[in-house]
């Protein structure tokens, strides 16, 4: 390294333009970043489930609903005033762009009504123009597939369900239409009524917005932390200046490179920033510290910045190179944004690296003549005397020690089990926050505002029409809707559900009430054009992904048992199993990056000793995270699950 700090010097004018010419090209980069709110990159991209679930918006659209809630606390909704208020918002919404349909109790028919005549199919609107009497009021109330969905059981609540007419809406169309959504309902609120919207369009643009809002928080703090504590270390502004200038360098190269390479930044790789300012100002640290000792010793200008970089150059390489390492162990996790992460941040260390050599050797030629009393305080100041007391204490009592670690490790290892998975969005939010506040009212009054999707499809060209399937739909259906966490049941035959049984038993008549339902009914959404793919989709209320995949699991055997050919698919069942397969390729994760990194030591020092002898200061201090997680109930979740391999990142 000394070598290259040579070359470095004698050539600084060509490393300068070279500078200049990447960083500028950086800054251009950072102009193409965009922000992706979408829940795609999170997805592994070959996996069957993925392939499922795009066949699924292919033949039905999307199934990102947005659910709103309109609620009066007087009084009842079915007063005239009550339903005109929901009338008026239900038109509102469906005028709005880029709305499929609106399903609200204003427009919906009453299906426990649903008859056959000599005409078609006779289903009269469960709401009809004139004032509701008193009878009308009590069918209702006992109406099954109105209470729970489109009114809670007080009538105070109604729910509207706004479905988007565009699968591959485009981020910034589909931010203006969620907006849009907010505003009109936020209009209908007042004179003592609320509204609510919930939906997971929603947990994806606000969780979004909290991170970049947080990002603009965070990032000027960060600059502030690291620009107080050199200055605090150093007491010399040049040198805190050249600190932040040099992670400023690495964050934006590292920034620039991901913009060139066209990745969208989501909820994962949103936290680069943050992450490359903490783990890139080590390099510098080690190196200004090394050019002041060189000072002390007698060398000025060229000669210390020589001197400093031979001895601390091939030190930082390696530590940089085992501190990439340990973000490139996550790529074995499947989703594309947390693969992403892994290696940008890897990237950013290297670049950090490499930003730090070339610039801060060329400022500290020019650094001027600092006054050694200045940087007295680091060779006599209180951290250092209390530093030699504490290793001198160690060195005497290193039985004493040694038994400390392990009563530590035996309090902090049974921790491990103790970390539970918390992989609700929604839960994971501040409790007053709008989107967590209209989730657990809708989820206290209504149907929730998540949905568990299925495709049912039938081998052989067998139509999913007929009399038999019907029935096992039915059946199947009645199952799903008894579990716990399923608020209400949507499928092209649940309007049949209210017919009496001995027509259902009766396959002429169930024939014809399935060639007529579709001519009655929309059923687009729910049935394809061809009979061959059936959707059928579960409301349920919010429930972490063990509870939201268990429920998916025992449907799916249900549906074994009763020889129905069904496949589990949807937005939050994806979101689901990409959670949990997050939390659970921890191990492989772990494992990974602890090869990588101690065969890289290993290699450098030539000697596997060495290398299990480094394994203790990074592995320890990752059980004990965890241990300590466990006995402080954090949850493991997806901002969480990264945390072995950043643990393992910063531990030398």
């Amino acid at each position: 390294m000394k070598l290259f700090a040579r070359y470095l010097i004698r050539w600084q004018w060509i490393v300068v333009v070279i500078l200049v010419g990447v960083t500028g090209a950086a800054l251009y980069g950072m102009t193409r970043l965009r922000v992706d709110p979408s829940n795609e990159r999170l997805f592994p991209r070959q996996s069957e489930d993925a392939r499922v679930y795009q066949h699924f918006l292919a033949t039905f659209g999307s199934d990102e609903d947005i659910l709103v809630a309109f609620h009066d606390p007087q009084h009842s909704l079915l007063a005239p005033e009550g339903l005109d208020a929901v009338r008026r918002l239900t038109q509102a919404l469906a005028e709005l762009a880029h709305v499929a349909t609106v399903h609200s109790l204003t427009q919906a028919q009453d299906m426990t009504q649903l008859r056959l005549t000599p005409f078609g199919i006779a289903v009269p609107r469960l709401i009809p123009d004139e004032m509701l009497t008193t009878e009308q009021v009590e069918a209702i109330r006992r109406n099954e597939q109105v209470i729970g969905t489109l009114l809670s059981a007080d009538l105070h609540t109604a729910g509207i369900l706004v479905v988007p007419d565009d699968v591959g809406m485009a981020a910034s169309v589909r931010e203006t239409w969620i907006a849009a959504v907010r505003t009109v309902a936020a209009q209908y609120a007042g004179h003592g009524r609320q509204t609510y919207v919930a939906g997971t369009p929603l947990e994806r643009s606000d969780v979004t917005h909290y991170i970049q809002r947080d990002q603009r928080r965070i990032i000027p703090l960060v600059f502030l932390v690291l620009l107080g504590a050199t200055y605090s270390i150093y007491r010399v502004k040049r040198f805190a200046v050249l600190s932040l200038l040099c992670v400023l360098l690495s964050l934006i190269w590292t920034m620039g490179s991901v913009g060139f390479v066209g990745i969208p930044l989501n909820v994962i790789t949103s936290l680069l920033p943050a992450v490359i300012m903490v783990v890139s100002v080590s390099v510098v640290i080690h190196l200004v510290n090394q050019f002041i000792d060189e000072v002390e010793d007698g060398s000025s200008g060229a000669v210390a910045v020589e001197n400093a970089v031979g001895h601390v150059g091939t030190a930082c390489f390696l530590t940089s190179v085992t501190n990439a390492m340990g973000f490139f162990s996550l790529p074995v996790i499947q989703a594309p944004a947390i693969q992403e992460f892994g290696l940008f941040a890897g990237l950013g260390v290297l670049l950090a690296f490499v930003a730090t050599m070339t610039f801060a050797p060329l400022v500290l030629l020019r650094i001027g003549r600092v006054p050694p009393t200045r940087w007295l305080h680091l060779k006599e100041g209180r951290l250092e005397a209390v530093l030699d007391q504490l290793t001198t204490w160690v060195a005497a009592h290193r039985r004493a020690v040694f038994l400390g670690v392990v009563v530590l490790l035996a309090v902090m290892i049974p921790g491990i089990w103790q970390i539970t998975e918390g992989t609700d969005i929604v839960r994971a939010l501040k409790q007053n926050a709008p989107l967590r506040v209209s989730s657990e009212f809708i989820d206290q009054h209504l149907t929730g505002a998540h949905s568990l999707e299925f495709l049912v499809q039938l081998p052989g060209g067998d139509d999913l029409t007929s009399p038999a399937v019907i029935r096992q739909v039915l059946a199947f259906s009645r199952w799903l809707r008894a579990q716990p966490g399923v608020t209400a049941i949507l499928s092209p035959w649940e309007p049949l559900r209210g017919v009496p049984a001995e027509i259902l038993a009766d396959d002429d008549q169930l024939n014809v009430l399935a060639t007529l339902l579709p001519l009655g009914f929309p059923l687009d959404a729910w049935l394809d054009t061809n009979g061959k793919a059936l959707r059928l989709s579960a409301r349920v209320t919010s429930l972490d992904s063990e509870r939201f995949l268990a429920l998916a699991d025992g449907a799916r055997q249900q549906a074994v048992q009763m020889s129905l050919q069904m496949q589990v698919t949807g937005t939050n069942y994806l979101l689901a199993q990409m959670s949990h397969a997050l939390v659970h390729n921890q191990v492989s994760s772990l494992v990974c990056a602890v090869v990588m990194i101690l065969g890289t030591i290993t290699l450098a020092l030539r000697s596997w000793k060495m290398g299990l002898v480094a394994a203790i200061p990074n592995l320890l201090p990752t059980a004990m995270i965890f241990g300590l997680m466990g006995w402080l109930g954090i949850e493991l979740s997806t901002a969480t699950t990264m945390i072995a391999s950043v643990a393992l990142a910063v531990c030398r």
